[in-house]
């Protein structure tokens, strides 16, 4: 088998992954040749069809009991877990953490040490102070929690009086204006590897997002020069200081009007919600790289020619016709049960067959007002045709779901809100981004 395309293994072991939602890396754990088993707090349908699921509630006596007495696994963690750090020591006591350690954590999770070590990079952390600070002048402020996690708990700080009634679990970030944006790294011993950098739907009204609530992004490929290359330092400075292990996301915004400034949110050390549309787009196993590149850093087991072979394969994918990819999380505008939902989806052929639809909730499964109903894709030749296609998917499933609150939607009016055309075109894209008939163009300059 060619070294490039090895992306089966001669036996499938068993993966464990823990998290809020698992879905995404479990099916990233099959492409990868592994047998996922799942610590999950949703239990979706879909996620039922292709792991083994231990429910995870909030007693976590109740889950992490059965994971005692399993046998010694490699495992992993995605969102959500990076604020338990107790738990992954707990974890990590009887399988084999395959990811960032509490220790790096406390570093990349530090907002006053990413401005420490990124204030002489292109790229800059945003300016933060403690929660007790005085905020004074017109400059807008946001109070964020130390352990957030998908933009939960954000908000504007009140920059005419004191903050030191703030609990002491926040701090402040100097708001900034412009386009979120988000990279994918992946972090080897001998060298960081940028995948690919993706624009990121944050508090959009379609998907009834609370604000600065995650909820989905799409792929940007191919990457102007410029903008990759400041990309690139900046998670090589991160990943060196922090001594990351694997994959890992950098949340930063990126506004044209002055003069291309980029200014980084905050850093995820772990398997991200977007890593799944790279690996779709790219149609490669980044969690097989990903476990290469955690392995890299055991003194008995490195391949110092991983960093190089990824890196010929992201070359090599990038120059492929390959379609963008976009996701949407969906939220619930009030409180519904969950229909019957057919789940068919034939992995015999192709494992990176974009779905329609994904995290489809069990019938009758009851969600409250502002949580998680599904997953939708967009898939398109370009930016304009993949948004177009979400905001499809978004308002079929909605009609799906909560057809008593969305009769008269359009899905013009969701592509509206993921693409709002003279908004963009006076405020970000200025000389930036002309038109839609033009909308590589940025990417490509």
């Amino acid at each position: 088998m060619n070294k490039q395309n090895q992306t089966e293994f001669p036996e499938k072991p068993q993966l464990l992954i823990v998290g809020a939602s698992t879905r995404a890396a479990a099916f990233s754990a099959l492409r990868a040749g592994f047998r996922p088993i799942c610590v999950d707090q949703y239990a979706d349908q879909d996620l039922r069809d292709i792991a083994e699921v231990i429910p995870k509630t909030d007693v976590c006596s109740d889950w992490m009991e059965p994971l005692t007495q399993r046998p010694s696994l490699e495992w992993i963690y995605t969102g959500g877990m990076e604020n338990r750090p107790e738990l992954i020591e707990q974890i990590s006591q009887k399988h084999q953490l395959r990811g960032c350690d509490p220790e790096i954590l406390e570093r990349a999770r530090n907002p006053f040490f990413l401005e420490q070590i990124l204030s002489q990079g292109r790229i800059q952390a945003a300016p933060c102070l403690p929660s007790g600070s005085l905020l004074t002048g017109t400059e807008k402020w946001l109070c964020k929690p130390i352990k957030g996690a998908a933009g939960h708990g954000i908000r504007f700080a009140d920059s005419d009086s004191s903050t030191a009634s703030l609990n002491e679990n926040s701090y402040l970030q100097h708001y900034q204006p412009g386009i979120p944006l988000s990279a994918l790294f992946i972090s080897f011993r001998q060298a960081t590897i940028l995948v690919g950098i993706s624009l990121q739907f944050s508090g959009n009204p379609a998907f009834h997002a609370d604000p600065f609530q995650f909820c989905g992004g799409v792929t940007l490929s191919p990457v102007a020069p410029w903008l990759k290359d400041s990309v690139e330092e900046m998670g090589q400075t991160i990943s060196r200081h922090c001594q990351i292990q694997g994959i890992f996301g950098c949340d930063f915004l990126l506004n044209p009007e002055q003069e291309n400034a980029i200014w980084l949110n905050e850093v995820n050390p772990r398997y991200t919600a977007l890593t799944e549309l790279f690996e779709l787009q790219y149609r490669l196993p980044l969690l097989h790289w990903h476990l290469a590149a955690c392995r890299s850093f055991m003194e008995t087991q490195v391949d110092t020619d991983a960093p190089e072979q990824l890196q010929i394969q992201l070359l090599h994918a990038e120059k492929q016709p390959f379609p963008q990819i976009s996701k949407g999380i969906l939220y619930a505008a009030t409180e519904i049960k969950s229909p019957e939902i057919s789940w068919k989806r034939d992995w015999s052929e192709n494992r990176y067959q974009i779905p329609e639809s994904a995290d489809i909730p069990c019938t009758e499964t009851t969600i409250h007002t502002g949580s998680p109903i599904c997953t939708v894709y967009g898939v398109g030749e370009n930016l304009q045709s993949c948004l177009q296609s979400l905001a499809n998917r978004v308002v079929h499933y909605e009609q799906i779901f909560e057809p008593d609150t969305c009769k008269s939607k359009m899905s013009l009016d969701a592509f509206n809100t993921f693409v709002p055309l003279k908004k963009i075109e006076k405020l970000f894209f200025t000389d930036f981004f002309p038109s839609w008939n033009e909308s590589r163009s940025f990417l490509e300059d």
